[in-house]
């Protein structure tokens, strides 16, 4: 076996998907990797037309039958009746073929049952990152039969192939698996998930089924992840360059899994194919292989946020039974969708009741709720009233929480606390308090701590009312301060 390829049986050995030889000339004596008993081939062909294709094994002429075909791409096999070490090629549509990739191969006939025990759904955690199910893809229905509960690790690869077929990300999936359980007789594509050029992100074999990738007894709770392509710079029919999309999206696909299994995130953990024992193979090449690290690199905080404005002023001051409302806003720097309902601002300590729940909070412990759905990188607000209820000093200190999930402050912040409301709030005075202010203005008028003095229609050119507040200022109030300090 080359060591480029990546083997995909059990063993370590076996075909490569896809396969990984380019056709260069017809009816050309052509070696394999490997003796086999069978040439499974992807075809590309101009138009929708038939396409004939006949393989010689040493003695005979043998027609490869179509198995599968998505727009102008075919998957082909053809069985051998004998192991050979050379094969060679002929059609009578050559004009009309773009190129065919083949491998001579001895079919793994990995275990197969029907009926199959039911696919579960792919975990919503994946679809919210993007990852196309097999049923919007257009998958064939499974014949694999062992599942797996209990995902531990991880296995990088390429497939060593072309990056697209039939012009499309998705016809490269559709083949890939046409050509896995046809020409390799797998129960259905080797890998869980697959990853595009760029940075689509594909559900591969059922995600709740035993692992068909990664050989060496390497398979058990062995998550395999593919990139599509060849990042090889030798031996390949065509290398290709990685892309920055294909390694966000990487990252994002493997830290995703690294959070909802608990896997460590090392090299000991996730490796490439090549670095599982046992397996004879450079996959997932040169390029990819040399930037694994960014794979295993943390994302960032799931649910954190960072400190935007405040329309709260500092100092705040009320009277006492008075209400103030006011709008904090901020941003999600997290990697989750911020949601009403369920993005709150809490009390802290937490869940502990509030003397200054206003009449619009959720509850005495929430405070509010984010305002409209907010994406990582956008912009939050948080809308809420205070009420001056209760005489004496407070420091109300608040933080972020996802109902159901986390507190922000025990993943990516802020702190608990760096949210905060301070005051005193002290008992209204009465006439008869010494040095108490005069209800009376200097006309005689007014019955309550603040008069007003009408100003005559005609000396403003309009109506118009101003305030005045006698002896100073009047009545008692509550100084209110926001602070809010990155974590």
């Amino acid at each position: 076996m080359m060591l480029l390829l990546c083997s995909l049986s059990f063993a370590g050995t076996g075909p490569d998907v896809p396969p990984p030889f380019r056709l260069q000339q017809w009816e050309t004596e052509l070696h394999g990797d490997e003796p086999g008993t069978r040439v499974g081939m992807i075809v590309q062909i101009d138009g929708p037309r038939p396409v004939e294709i006949e393989v010689w094994n040493g003695k005979n002429w043998l027609p490869a039958r179509q198995t599968f075909r998505v727009e102008n791409t075919v998957v082909m096999v053809v069985d051998l009746g004998r192991t050979v070490e050379t094969v060679q090629f002929r059609s009578p549509d050559r004009m009309h073929i773009r190129a065919v990739d083949w491998d001579l191969l001895v079919p793994v006939r990995e275990a197969h049952g029907l009926p199959p025990p039911t696919p579960g759904v792919l975990p919503s955690e994946l679809s919210r990152i993007g990852v196309t199910s097999r049923s919007s893809w257009g998958a064939r229905s499974t014949t694999c039969t062992s599942t797996e509960d209990t995902w531990y690790r991880m296995a990088i690869h390429h497939t060593a192939g072309s990056q697209t077929y039939g012009g499309s990300v998705q016809g490269a999936v559709q083949a890939l698996q046409a050509y896995a359980m046809d020409s390799g007789e797998y129960c259905d594509i080797p890998y869980q998930f697959l990853v595009g050029y760029d940075g689509s992100l594909w559900e591969g074999r059922p995600y709740d089924y035993y692992s068909g990738a990664t050989g060496g007894g390497n398979n058990d709770g062995n998550i395999a992840i593919s990139f599509l392509g060849c990042y090889h710079p030798t031996d390949c029919s065509t290398s290709h360059p990685v892309t920055e999309e294909m390694m966000d999206s990487g990252q994002l696909l493997v830290q995703t899994l690294v959070g909802m299994h608990g896997i460590p995130s090392d090299s000991d953990s996730i490796r490439g194919h090549r670095d599982w024992p046992g397996n004879a193979t450079a996959c997932p090449g040169e390029w990819l292989y040399a930037r694994l690290d960014e794979l295993r690199e943390p994302l960032g905080p799931r649910y954190g946020a960072e400190w935007l404005s405040s329309d709260f002023p500092d100092p705040i001051e009320m009277e006492e039974g008075g209400e103030l409302s006011g709008t904090i806003t901020l941003k999600n720097i997290g990697s989750e969708v911020w949601s009403p309902g369920s993005t709150n601002l809490g009390t802290v300590p937490r869940d502990q009741a509030s003397a200054l729940a206003g009449a619009d909070w959720l509850s005495p412990t929430r405070a509010a709720t984010v305002s409209q759905t907010t994406e990582p990188g956008g912009t939050g607000s948080f809308s809420f009233s205070i009420k001056a209820t209760q005489v004496g000093t407070f420091d109300q200190a608040f933080g972020l929480v996802q109902e159901g999930v986390t507190w922000f402050a025990d993943d990516g912040g802020p702190a608990d606390g760096s949210i905060r409301l301070r005051g005193e709030i002290l008992a209204l005075p009465t006439e008869s308090e010494p040095g108490g202010d005069s209800n009376e203005a200097e006309n005689g008028e007014g019955t309550g701590p603040l008069s007003w003095n009408a100003t005559p229609m005609e000396e403003l050119g309009g109506c118009g009312c101003s305030t005045s507040t006698p002896g100073g200022r009047s009545g008692i109030f509550i100084v209110l301060g926001m602070f809010f300090v990155e974590r």
